[in-house]
């Protein structure tokens, strides 16, 4: 009996950790993305923040993290076969924020960030509403 009361926690600590782990995997996303989408604005207007080695290596850093970032999200999804959706909404979020960019380019405004935004927090409220109806 103690050793099944012992699993049940274990049980509940490990979904609070992959919980907390989803959430930061996403801000990692939401940071690291907009970075690379900075860098994509600045190459597309030629308009560098330091030099374009140096921005380019950060883009290609920040670009690692994200993918990296991604894959960790995608296999928190798999372990509890949960619905893809949470996942597949802040991927969304990255490419409309891409074709925002790639459309106001000349623009001083930018909602690419507040796009990413939406999608990460629209991301963990699916996301945890999913993984507490799912009895493990």
């Amino acid at each position: 009996m103690e050793k099944n009361i012992n699993f049940k926690a274990k049980i509940k600590e490990m979904k609070y950790n992959d919980e907390q782990r989803y959430t930061i995997s996403g801000l990692w996303i939401t940071m690291c993305g907009y970075i690379v989408l900075m860098f994509l604005k600045e190459f597309l207007t030629d308009h560098y923040l330091i030099h374009i080695s140096i921005d380019f290596l950060v883009a290609v850093f920040a670009f690692y993290i994200t993918l990296h970032q991604f894959i960790k999200q995608y296999r928190i999804i798999k372990r509890y076969q949960l619905k893809i959706q949470s996942f597949s909404i802040q991927l969304i979020g990255v490419i409309v924020s891409i074709f925002v960019i790639v459309l106001t380019l000349k623009s001083p405004f930018d909602i690419s960030f507040l796009i990413m935004v939406i999608a990460y927090i629209t991301s963990q409220r699916i996301m945890k509403k999913e993984i507490n109806l799912k009895r493990l």
